[in-house]
């Protein structure tokens, strides 16, 4: 696209306008009345998206809300970065209409791009709002699980870093993207006289950073997981949670690619598409990140998981059974396993109805060998609880409970 058409003639300025915004290519007759496009794939990625978004939002909410009754300071960032989110959605459907995506440039009169171009400035300026706060949320919000408090060690410098490295980017590319052409209103409007930087340079450096930064808090908070006083089966389960930002790694360096190209390409209105969809999977994946920590505590509540364990033992049990009824001897007794007189007690407890006393303790003393009996201890019941558990400072702790002694006497 011309940078400016200010010293040309009033006719020549209105031609130059009515024309094409690229010289199309041998053979190819501009189409300005109804050009091909894929608005169809955008609004389904959009949809997508925001539908993705607005759940986690919601499980959060409902979480601080109405189960731990008190928000954060990240609670109010997500909120912002949310509210941001929705704008940047706004002017990203604005896209469809002028002049739609995946539209050749040659199929768009040059006076349809100076509303094109407005849209995509302030699209970048909202993604360049969105994309820190919720970074800054998450490692904030790590700073509270993974650090006891009153401690401070190389974690807690390195999420300060962190956030400082997000306030500053976020500052940068704002004012960076609104300073790019003088005067600003020259951004979008290519007829006005002033002059202007590549604002491409800036997009390809704003999406290396995310990539880095994301990579960053990628693998910031597994040396911390793992060197918890926890089980492995534990450890590896909180490390897979915390590395869900592997996907908007993985979307951020799609985004990169796709920038270049953009950035490279002279089409540049037909390659701003998968920017703009890259963009939305990276600002959605920091959502999924920032609020979905907050399910286990709604599905222990609410119930849902403990009785999903439940049925999970009872389906485990059942099959275990199964087993044993189709290895019973030839005479017809069967093999009595002794871990089935156990029964493992989670943090969600276990009804005691089901606990069901060994023959071992039941049958201590034969009462057919005696014709009397005597008083005395007939059977001591032992019970150690043991309970493993990650306190609010994030550290791991393990509480012996009193032992239960039961002594039945006759």
């Amino acid at each position: 696209m011309a940078d400016a058409i200010p010293y040309l003639s009033h006719e020549q300025q209105e031609a130059l306008l009515d024309g094409p915004t690229l010289a199309p290519p041998a053979g190819v007759t501009s189409n300005f009345i109804n050009p091909e496009n894929n608005n169809g794939l955008a609004y389904g990625v959009i949809a997508a998206c925001v539908t993705v978004a607005t759940l986690c939002l919601m499980i959060r909410g409902y979480a601080r809300l109405v189960l731990f009754k008190q928000l954060k300071p990240e609670d109010y960032m997500i909120v912002v970065a949310f509210g941001t989110y929705i704008t940047w959605t706004v002017f990203s459907l604005l896209l469809s209409k002028t002049p739609g995506y995946f539209v050749h440039s040659w199929n768009i009169p040059l006076q349809d791009t100076i509303e094109t171009v407005l849209y995509v400035h302030y699209a970048g300026v909202f993604y360049s709002i969105t994309l820190p706060l919720i970074k800054i949320a998450i490692v904030t919000e790590w700073t509270r699980m993974l650090v006891p408090r009153g401690t401070k060690n190389t974690f807690l410098y390195i999420c300060y870093g962190m956030i400082g490295f997000q306030i500053c980017a976020m500052i940068s590319f704002v004012v960076a993207l609104c300073c790019v052409c003088t005067p600003y209103e020259k951004i979008w409007n290519i007829t006005l006289p002033g002059r202007c930087f590549k604002k491409v340079n800036i997009d390809v450096a704003a999406a290396a950073v995310h990539l880095t930064s994301d990579l960053v808090i990628l693998f910031l908070p597994q040396r911390v997981i793992w060197n918890l006083q926890m089980s492995f089966r534990k450890r590896l389960g909180v490390s897979v949670f915390f590395s869900l930002g592997i996907l908007a790694c993985i979307s951020a360096a799609f985004r990169l690619g796709v920038t270049v190209t953009y950035a490279t390409e002279p089409d540049q209105l037909y390659y701003f598409g998968p920017v703009i969809f890259w963009a939305f999977a990276e600002m959605t994946c920091g959502f999924v990140i920032a609020c979905l920590p907050s399910t286990p505590k709604i599905l222990k509540d609410s119930g849902v998981l403990p009785k999903a364990k439940r049925a999970m033992r009872s389906l485990v049990g059942l099959k275990n059974s199964t087993l044993r009824s189709t290895s019973k001897p030839m005479g017809g007794t069967s093999v009595t396993n002794p871990s089935s007189n156990y029964r493992k007690i989670d943090e969600y407890g276990v009804p005691l109805k089901d606990l069901q006393p060994s023959e071992s303790t039941e049958k201590l003393r034969d009462d057919s060998s005696s014709g009397k009996m005597d008083n005395g201890i007939v059977r001591t019941t032992r019970v150690t609880v043991k309970q493993e558990y990650v306190n609010d400072a994030g550290t791991n702790a393990i509480d012996h409970h009193a032992l239960w002694r039961n002594q039945d006497k006759v």
